[in-house]
């Protein structure tokens, strides 16, 4: 009987979808459960090729389950810099205790230590937790199970990817992300000339956001898992360091990354597309100049374009991002 093992807690849609490149790799050897909050359990669901998934809307919730697992992995990938997410860490101790209540007397907890929580909170020192949350999934795995190697996917070709469509996510769950719509425009105009197939998307909360666009785009809805069944790998995404920009990524997409304050070293997506990190010269994202953004796109892709005229379309995602 293969033995039972646990990954959670996820919040965050770039967290579960960087650590589904090591759950997956668990997945021959072992009876996997993944924990989720509930706007994830769709996604998860699909994205898990075997195992189940769990999903709960909030912390008490975690108390009316039984961790009867081998092993438990509560990985960190949700505690962030302190300057970002202060309270990151506290929630964490918070899970860890509950489980610590419920688990099965034999379980064993895979965790980061206090000491490194301590460290990390007050940032007293540089530790692994303030690396990319991928390197701090894979340095707990590598605790208990150092005979499962974990390779970062990545671009192996030197040639151009040919591209036949561009996705653009012009919004995120956070505001210091975004790059300004109107350049975003710009860029999609740009395009246009190629008579490429470009394609907006965003949550249903930020369709106001879109009102501008209503005469120029035509408009529909989009579920998670409906944008991961249809991304392609002649896919060129445009997005700031967001979730639809890890999940675009892990479906094989090609990547243009914007960031500000955020560092493409801890936060770029991972994934065997080319991915293109542009990083703003003084942390603002909204300072990089959208020519600078479509002198990347023409330098690192090949733009096929269509024969026919295409007609852009602005997509909503009623999925909480």
């Amino acid at each position: 009987m293969k033995k039972r093992v646990m990954f959670g807690f996820y919040k965050g849609l770039g967290d579960l979808i960087t650590d589904m490149h090591i759950i997956n790799s668990f997945l021959d050897r072992f009876d996997i459960s993944v924990y989720v909050s509930s706007w994830l359990k769709d996604i998860a669901e699909f994205l898990l090729k075997s195992g189940s998934v769990v999903s709960y809307k909030s912390s008490g919730e975690l108390f009316k389950y039984k961790y009867n697992y081998e092993y438990i992995f509560l990985t960190p990938n949700y505690i962030h810099p302190a300057k970002l997410e202060k309270r990151a860490t506290p929630l964490y101790i918070t899970k860890f205790l509950i489980v610590l209540l419920r688990k099965n007397r034999n379980s064993k907890i895979i965790r980061p230590s206090f000491k490194e929580l301590l460290f990390h909170y007050f940032q007293l020192k540089n530790t692994y937790l303030d690396e990319h949350f991928y390197i701090m999934s894979k340095k707990t795995v590598e605790k208990v199970f150092p005979e499962i190697k974990l390779k970062k996917p990545y671009w192996k070709n030197n040639q151009k990817p040919e591209i036949d469509r561009i996705l653009i996510f012009p919004f995120s769950g956070n505001p210091h992300k975004d790059y300004p719509l109107k350049k975003y425009c710009l860029i999609a105009k740009s395009l246009k000339k190629l008579n490429l197939q470009i394609t907006f998307l965003s949550t249903e909360k930020d369709r106001e956001k879109l009102k501008s666009l209503e005469k120029e785009f035509s408009v529909e809805t989009k579920s998670l898992v409906d944008i991961a069944k249809g991304i392609r790998k002649t896919d060129l995404v445009i997005s700031g360091d967001t979730g639809p920009a890890h999940l675009s990524a892990y479906m094989g997409a090609n990547l243009i990354v914007l960031y500000g304050y955020t560092k493409p070293e801890k936060y770029k997506p991972l994934g065997e597309g080319r991915i293109v990190e542009i990083l703003s010269k003084n942390g603002v994202v909204k300072d990089i100049s959208h020519w600078e953004i479509i002198q990347k796109i023409h330098k690192n892709f090949h733009l096929r374009g269509r024969i026919s005229h295409g007609e852009q379309k602005v997509v909503n995602m009623y999925s909480n991002l």
